[in-house]
């Protein structure tokens, strides 16, 4: 992946980079500007309009809800999206977690609850569970990072789950999604959690707002009694989690989590979390997989 063009994207939206510090960096790469207290949002995505389109729409159903009075990390009034050399960038208001408190499933069960039965008036964008993965699996990290056999494997479980999708009759209908619900998402202003990171916002099948929390036992060893207390408070038996469509989108997000790992394949340490989880997942094991 290509430096990401900080000084550039802050001189097109008219924003301060001095000092600006490196939060994150996977699918997007997030820094913070100290001296306006704004978060600036890059996205690598030469010529992809959906990933365009989609950060367009995660502004404007966020300044909506905003307005609403929906706890949400609310953008920047500003012309946005941005483009700079293949990048989208987008602006947001920085909160500061002072006490530290730490989030609960429960604080994230009770916003998704309230946020599904939400109707923006503005166009939102269908949810695609594979996000980028069969893009990506064309890039050039992915052509030194996979086999010839991992590449095709994938993309054969991209089409056999597309398939599927089709014919999905999910629990709980659809409607208005996060589409990243995980407690990682929440940030606390002091009085009350706010969510953010809105880039896969969509309208689909609301169950697959459940399944990073669901993912959290299954794949990263976290305890059982939290997917239990998240599935309470937002008022759903736990046992949905053996749904097959609580099963087919697991899958998707499964090997959707790949996606930013193959994009930055050349790091050594995200080079060998890809070949553990795929690895997992071609041999139909149980590894417990380890965030970077």
């Amino acid at each position: 992946m290509p430096a990401p063009p900080l000084a550039e994207a802050c001189a097109l939206l008219e924003l301060d980079a001095h000092g600006a510090q490196l939060l994150h960096l996977r699918a997007n790469a997030v820094y913070h500007l100290p001296r306006s207290n704004f978060v600036l949002r890059l996205r690598h995505a030469p010529g992809n309009a959906a990933v365009l389109e989609r950060a367009r729409a995660a502004v404007q159903i966020t300044t909506w809800l905003a307005d609403e009075g929906f706890p949400t990390i609310r953008p920047l009034a500003v012309d946005q999206p941005a483009t700079v050399n293949g990048w989208i960038a987008t602006v947001w208001h920085y909160v500061t977690n002072k006490r530290q408190a730490l989030p609960h499933p429960q604080d994230l069960a009770q916003l998704l609850r309230r946020l599904h039965h939400l109707d923006p008036p503005v166009t939102v964008p269908a949810s695609q569970p594979l996000g980028t993965l069969r893009a990506d699996l064309t890039s050039s990290p992915a052509g030194a990072a996979l086999t010839v056999e991992q590449r095709t494997w994938l993309l054969d479980r991209c089409a056999r789950i597309e398939t599927a999708r089709a014919e999905l009759d999910p629990p709980l209908g659809y409607g208005l999604l996060h589409g990243d619900a995980h407690t990682g998402n929440l940030f606390f202003d002091g009085t009350r959690w706010l969510l953010g990171d809105w880039d896969s916002v969509a309208y689909g099948p609301r169950l697959q707002d459940f399944i990073p929390m669901m993912m959290g036992h299954r794949r990263f060893g976290r305890p059982y009694a939290l997917w239990t207390s998240f599935c309470h408070a937002y008022g759903i038996d736990p046992e949905l989690e053996h749904h097959p469509a609580a099963r087919l989108l697991r899958s998707a997000r499964e090997i959707r989590s790949l996606a930013a790992y193959i994009r930055s394949a050349d790091q050594p340490d995200i080079r060998a979390e890809l070949q553990r989880r795929l690895g997992s997942l071609m041999d139909g094991t149980s590894t417990i997989w380890h965030p970077i």
